[in-house]
Protein backbone atom coordinates (compact mmCIF):
# COMPACT_ATOMS: atom_id res chain seq x y z
CA UNK A 1 0.00 0.00 0.00
CA UNK A 2 1.50 3.11 -0.63
CA UNK A 3 1.81 6.14 1.62
CA UNK A 4 -0.67 8.00 -0.10
CA UNK A 5 -3.59 5.44 -0.19
CA UNK A 6 -2.35 4.83 3.74
CA UNK A 7 -3.36 8.50 4.35
CA UNK A 8 -6.44 8.74 2.23
CA UNK A 9 -7.98 5.14 3.96
CA UNK A 10 -6.77 7.37 7.69
CA UNK A 11 -9.26 10.41 6.40
CA UNK A 12 -11.89 8.40 4.90
CA UNK A 13 -11.93 6.47 8.84
CA UNK A 14 -11.79 9.38 10.79
CA UNK A 15 -14.36 11.20 8.87
CA UNK A 16 -16.48 8.03 9.89
CA UNK A 17 -16.23 8.18 12.86
CA UNK A 18 -16.51 11.92 13.22
CA UNK A 19 -19.94 11.72 11.55
CA UNK A 20 -20.98 8.17 13.62
CA UNK A 21 -20.43 9.80 17.12
CA UNK A 22 -21.35 13.50 16.21
CA UNK A 23 -24.99 12.90 15.36
CA UNK A 24 -25.84 11.14 18.30
CA UNK A 25 -27.88 12.98 20.73
CA UNK A 26 -26.82 13.45 24.06
CA UNK A 27 -28.84 15.63 25.85
CA UNK A 28 -30.60 13.13 28.24
CA UNK A 29 -27.02 12.30 29.09
CA UNK A 30 -26.25 15.74 30.36
CA UNK A 31 -26.70 16.98 33.67
CA UNK A 32 -26.56 20.80 35.04
CA UNK A 33 -24.47 21.66 37.78
CA UNK A 34 -23.47 25.19 38.75
CA UNK A 35 -24.58 26.52 35.21
CA UNK A 36 -22.57 24.03 33.55
CA UNK A 37 -23.23 21.09 31.74
CA UNK A 38 -21.55 17.54 32.65
CA UNK A 39 -21.03 14.53 30.50
CA UNK A 40 -20.71 10.83 32.35
CA UNK A 41 -17.37 9.37 31.35
CA UNK A 42 -18.96 5.73 32.09
CA UNK A 43 -21.75 6.67 29.38
CA UNK A 44 -19.65 8.46 26.93
CA UNK A 45 -17.00 5.21 27.25
CA UNK A 46 -19.67 2.93 26.89
CA UNK A 47 -21.16 4.39 23.43
CA UNK A 48 -17.47 4.51 22.33
CA UNK A 49 -16.97 0.88 23.12
CA UNK A 50 -20.36 -0.13 21.11
CA UNK A 51 -18.87 1.39 18.26
CA UNK A 52 -15.10 0.77 18.35
CA UNK A 53 -14.48 -1.90 20.80
CA UNK A 54 -11.02 -2.01 19.80
CA UNK A 55 -10.47 1.48 21.43
CA UNK A 56 -7.70 2.11 24.07
CA UNK A 57 -6.22 5.05 25.64
CA UNK A 58 -2.79 5.60 27.25
CA UNK A 59 -2.20 7.71 30.21
CA UNK A 60 0.48 10.24 31.11
CA UNK A 61 2.42 10.99 33.97
CA UNK A 62 1.00 13.93 35.88
CA UNK A 63 2.65 17.10 34.91
CA UNK A 64 2.87 19.39 37.94
CA UNK A 65 3.34 23.36 38.03
CA UNK A 66 5.17 25.90 40.55
CA UNK A 67 2.18 27.14 42.15
CA UNK A 68 1.03 22.82 43.14
CA UNK A 69 -1.85 22.64 40.92
CA UNK A 70 -1.57 19.77 38.10
CA UNK A 71 -2.40 19.07 34.65
CA UNK A 72 -3.39 15.28 33.79
CA UNK A 73 -3.36 13.81 30.09
CA UNK A 74 -3.73 11.00 27.96
CA UNK A 75 -3.74 9.70 23.96
CA UNK A 76 -7.16 8.44 23.10
CA UNK A 77 -6.97 5.84 20.09
CA UNK A 78 -10.03 4.92 17.99
CA UNK A 79 -9.53 1.88 16.49
CA UNK A 80 -11.38 -0.91 14.30
CA UNK A 81 -9.23 -3.48 12.38
CA UNK A 82 -6.38 -2.54 10.48
CA UNK A 83 -7.57 1.58 10.87
CA UNK A 84 -6.98 3.62 14.17
CA UNK A 85 -6.44 7.25 14.85
CA UNK A 86 -4.74 8.49 18.11
CA UNK A 87 -5.35 12.04 19.48
CA UNK A 88 -4.35 13.73 22.54
CA UNK A 89 -6.32 15.41 25.25
CA UNK A 90 -5.49 17.41 29.22
CA UNK A 91 -7.00 18.75 31.60
CA UNK A 92 -6.26 20.72 34.46
CA UNK A 93 -6.71 18.79 38.19
CA UNK A 94 -10.13 20.89 39.57
CA UNK A 95 -12.87 21.44 42.34
CA UNK A 96 -16.21 21.24 41.54
CA UNK A 97 -15.84 24.91 41.06
CA UNK A 98 -13.72 24.18 38.33
CA UNK A 99 -10.86 26.27 39.74
CA UNK A 100 -7.43 24.30 40.15
CA UNK A 101 -6.57 22.05 42.80
CA UNK A 102 -3.34 22.59 44.72
CA UNK A 103 -1.32 19.67 45.87
CA UNK A 104 -4.24 17.25 43.87
CA UNK A 105 -4.44 14.19 45.93
CA UNK A 106 -4.97 10.18 44.17
CA UNK A 107 -8.60 11.00 44.01
CA UNK A 108 -8.34 14.57 42.85
CA UNK A 109 -6.36 13.07 39.95
CA UNK A 110 -8.45 9.94 38.81
CA UNK A 111 -11.51 12.25 38.72
CA UNK A 112 -9.61 14.66 36.29
CA UNK A 113 -8.31 11.80 34.34
CA UNK A 114 -11.69 10.58 33.56
CA UNK A 115 -12.99 14.03 32.47
CA UNK A 116 -9.86 14.23 30.27
CA UNK A 117 -11.17 11.16 28.77
CA UNK A 118 -14.68 12.24 27.74
CA UNK A 119 -13.14 15.21 26.40
CA UNK A 120 -10.85 13.42 24.62
CA UNK A 121 -14.02 11.22 23.24
CA UNK A 122 -15.70 14.38 22.32
CA UNK A 123 -12.95 15.55 19.92
CA UNK A 124 -14.13 12.42 17.59
CA UNK A 125 -17.61 13.87 18.09
CA UNK A 126 -19.54 12.20 20.92
CA UNK A 127 -21.13 15.33 22.84
CA UNK A 128 -18.96 17.87 21.00
CA UNK A 129 -21.92 20.51 20.25
CA UNK A 130 -22.00 21.09 24.39
CA UNK A 131 -18.28 21.99 23.96
CA UNK A 132 -19.39 24.66 21.56
CA UNK A 133 -19.52 27.42 24.17
CA UNK A 134 -15.70 27.41 25.27
CA UNK A 135 -14.58 29.48 22.21
CA UNK A 136 -17.40 31.73 21.58
CA UNK A 137 -16.71 35.27 23.43
CA UNK A 138 -20.62 36.30 22.94
CA UNK A 139 -21.69 32.61 24.91
CA UNK A 140 -19.38 34.11 27.41
CA UNK A 141 -20.60 37.12 27.93
CA UNK A 142 -24.63 36.08 28.00
CA UNK A 143 -23.84 34.07 30.26
CA UNK A 144 -21.68 36.48 32.73
CA UNK A 145 -24.54 39.42 31.67
CA UNK A 146 -27.59 36.57 33.21
CA UNK A 147 -25.13 35.54 36.50
CA UNK A 148 -24.62 39.45 36.99
CA UNK A 149 -28.42 40.16 37.04
CA UNK A 150 -28.88 37.25 39.29
CA UNK A 151 -26.70 38.78 41.54
CA UNK A 152 -27.75 42.45 41.50
CA UNK A 153 -31.68 40.57 41.70
CA UNK A 154 -30.63 39.13 44.84
CA UNK A 155 -28.62 41.48 46.51
CA UNK A 156 -31.88 43.89 46.19
CA UNK A 157 -34.33 41.45 47.22
CA UNK A 158 -32.36 40.52 50.47
CA UNK A 159 -32.11 44.56 51.11
CA UNK A 160 -35.87 45.02 50.93
CA UNK A 161 -36.70 41.94 53.18
CA UNK A 162 -34.75 43.44 55.53
CA UNK A 163 -36.05 47.22 55.23
CA UNK A 164 -39.58 45.46 55.75
CA UNK A 165 -38.74 44.12 58.66
CA UNK A 166 -37.17 47.18 60.48
CA UNK A 167 -40.49 48.43 59.24
CA UNK A 168 -41.89 46.64 62.05
CA UNK A 169 -39.88 47.70 64.49
CA UNK A 170 -35.81 47.15 65.71
CA UNK A 171 -37.09 43.35 67.36
CA UNK A 172 -38.65 42.21 64.09
CA UNK A 173 -35.79 43.22 62.07
CA UNK A 174 -33.16 41.75 64.84
CA UNK A 175 -35.84 38.32 64.23
CA UNK A 176 -34.92 38.59 60.51
CA UNK A 177 -31.28 39.28 60.42
CA UNK A 178 -31.11 36.01 62.82
CA UNK A 179 -32.68 33.96 59.77
CA UNK A 180 -30.73 35.13 57.30
CA UNK A 181 -27.65 32.64 55.86
CA UNK A 182 -23.77 33.68 57.05
CA UNK A 183 -23.70 34.16 52.96
CA UNK A 184 -26.74 36.22 53.17
CA UNK A 185 -25.57 38.59 55.79
CA UNK A 186 -22.72 39.10 53.76
CA UNK A 187 -24.35 40.12 50.58
CA UNK A 188 -26.17 42.74 52.70
CA UNK A 189 -22.99 44.13 54.44
CA UNK A 190 -22.81 45.48 58.12
CA UNK A 191 -23.09 48.96 56.29
CA UNK A 192 -26.59 48.50 55.01
CA UNK A 193 -27.53 46.60 58.02
CA UNK A 194 -26.45 49.59 60.09
CA UNK A 195 -28.38 52.14 57.95
CA UNK A 196 -31.43 50.36 57.78
CA UNK A 197 -31.08 50.33 61.62
CA UNK A 198 -30.80 53.86 61.82
CA UNK A 199 -33.83 54.36 59.56
CA UNK A 200 -35.79 52.80 61.76
CA UNK A 201 -34.58 54.46 64.57
CA UNK A 202 -35.56 57.91 62.32
CA UNK A 203 -38.92 56.92 61.74
CA UNK A 204 -39.49 55.80 65.31
CA UNK A 205 -38.36 58.62 66.90
CA UNK A 206 -38.43 61.47 64.70
CA UNK A 207 -40.22 60.19 61.25
CA UNK A 208 -36.87 60.75 59.37
CA UNK A 209 -36.52 58.72 56.66
CA UNK A 210 -32.83 58.30 54.72
CA UNK A 211 -32.47 59.76 51.51
CA UNK A 212 -33.06 57.34 48.72
CA UNK A 213 -29.92 58.34 47.16
CA UNK A 214 -27.40 57.13 50.34
CA UNK A 215 -28.90 53.18 48.75
CA UNK A 216 -28.73 54.39 45.30
CA UNK A 217 -24.43 54.86 46.09
CA UNK A 218 -24.75 51.50 47.95
CA UNK A 219 -26.62 49.32 44.86
CA UNK A 220 -23.49 51.24 42.51
CA UNK A 221 -20.85 49.90 44.62
CA UNK A 222 -22.16 46.57 45.19
CA UNK A 223 -22.68 45.89 40.90
CA UNK A 224 -19.13 47.15 40.44
CA UNK A 225 -17.70 44.86 42.67
CA UNK A 226 -19.86 42.07 40.78
CA UNK A 227 -17.92 42.93 37.55
CA UNK A 228 -14.82 43.50 39.12
CA UNK A 229 -14.82 39.67 40.33
CA UNK A 230 -16.10 38.35 37.61
CA UNK A 231 -13.71 40.23 34.80
CA UNK A 232 -10.81 39.06 37.68
CA UNK A 233 -12.34 35.47 37.13
CA UNK A 234 -10.66 32.83 35.62
CA UNK A 235 -12.29 31.53 32.32
CA UNK A 236 -14.61 28.36 33.15
CA UNK A 237 -15.28 25.48 30.20
CA UNK A 238 -19.02 25.44 29.46
CA UNK A 239 -18.86 21.60 29.59
CA UNK A 240 -16.98 18.89 31.58
CA UNK A 241 -17.18 15.22 32.50
CA UNK A 242 -18.04 13.89 35.61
Amino acid sequence: MSKTQHTENEKSFQQQVWETLSTINVNDKVEKKLGLSYLSWAWAWGVLMAHYPESYYVIDAVSYNNDGSAMVSLTLTVKQGNNECPRKMWLPVMDYRNHAISNPNAVDINKALMRCLTKAISMFGLGFYIYAGEDLPEQEKVVMQKEEAQQKARYNQLICDLKTAAKGGLESMKSHWEQLTPEEKGIIGEENKNLIKNEANHETENGRVVSGKAWENHRQQFTQGVIQRQNNTTKLPHAVSL
